[in-house]
């Protein structure tokens, strides 16, 4: 099940759950390493994947394939009689149980705390490292924190690596909506068609990492984690927060919805997806999967990626997007 490279010291861990990652997996293992994780640990949803093999051996990287001593391992779970029935059909129930896995191997390897993030996703701590983030945390009285999302705006059609390339990110909601919208932001928004209505296309409200030494704490969802006992200690970060490079080039646009298929219009059969986080994720569906390559890159266009420099510019100057150039900076840098 494990294949493991070298036991790291405590420090912060990270959980993600991956199949066809394509150029994003590198710069995700490089970046996390160089801003202090003590432990990547990647779960491949499809155990032939062959990226499996070839990060293995990284430092730091731990290997886990979707293979039956997974499954056997995730019945045993506390969490497991929730999604039970919806394993095969959901990949966030396995990614829950996958999250519930890691703070069990995280605890083993001396971690303190764990993040559950996405491949297409960077933990960005601003101006400190990840490992001094959270020695920082362990002082507080928080058993769960909350990390605001930003979200890629792509200004082209094709990357070999986005995120060593996409610099472009809208602010995260909770950030804007702190105050008063002021008419310049306003004014700026309703000039772009497309951010009349939402700014973001896909999730707003950030992801989590949770403190291992407290019991009693479990995923609840991909977002977040809490005690089904107590509420948990919850703070949102106001320093760090997540880079979410979503659909960032047509053709990983074009693949991230030829992988999900024909899903439906409800998570778990009951939670409506445009109630939850709007239509965009419905109409990318159905424009990849019409099967009229105009369509999809006439959407790409319209609602992924903005060619517009002057909007840009006023976006920019108005607080609604912001340049984040360290990630490109740094992993241009180990790439040289």
């Amino acid at each position: 099940m494990i294949g493991e490279a070298q036991r790291p010291p405590a420090g912060p861990a990270i959980v993600t759950t991956l199949r066809n990652a394509g150029p994003l997996l590198d710069s995700f293992i490089a970046w996390h390493r160089t801003i202090g994780f003590a432990r990547i640990y990647l779960v491949f949803d499809d155990p032939a994947d062959p990226d499996a093999d070839r990060v293995a051996d990284i430092p730091g990287v731990t290997v886990v394939r979707h293979d039956p001593a997974l499954r056997e391992a995730w019945s045993q779970l506390p969490v497991h009689a929730s999604v039970a029935a919806s394993i095969d059909q959901e990949v966030m129930a396995r990614q829950v149980l996958n999250a519930a896995m890691a703070m069990q191997w995280a605890r083993a390897d001396g971690c303190a705390w764990l993040l559950h993030i996405d491949v297409d996703e960077l933990f960005f701590p601003g101006d400190q490292r990840a490992d001094a983030h959270f020695r920082q945390l362990s002082n507080l009285a928080a058993d769960v924190v909350i990390y605001p999302n930003h979200e890629a705006l792509p200004e082209q059609e094709a990357f070999s690596d986005p995120m060593a390339q996409v610099t472009l990110f809208k602010v995260p909601l909770p950030r804007l909506n702190a105050s008063p919208r002021p008419a310049v932001l306003q004014a700026a928004l309703a000039g772009v068609p497309r951010f009349r209505e939402a700014l973001f296309n896909l999730y707003t409200n950030g992801k989590a990492a949770v403190r291992l030494d407290v019991p009693g704490l479990e995923p609840m969802g991909v977002h977040d984690f809490d005690d089904p006992a107590r509420p948990a200690r919850r703070v949102v970060s106001n320093r760090a927060s997540i880079l979410h490079y979503a659909c960032c080039g047509y053709d990983a646009f074009r693949a991230k919805y030829e992988l999900l298929g024909a899903f439906p219009d409800q998570w778990w059969g009951q939670y409506d997806i445009v109630a939850s986080i709007g239509p965009f994720h419905l109409q990318a569906r159905d424009a990849v999967l019409s099967g009229d390559d105009d369509r999809a890159r006439d959407f790409y266009w319209s609602r992924v990626a903005i060619r517009d420099a002057a909007a840009v510019d006023r976006l920019l100057a108005a607080g609604a997007l912001e340049r984040v150039l360290q990630p490109s900076r740094v992993l241009a840098s180990l790439k040289a």
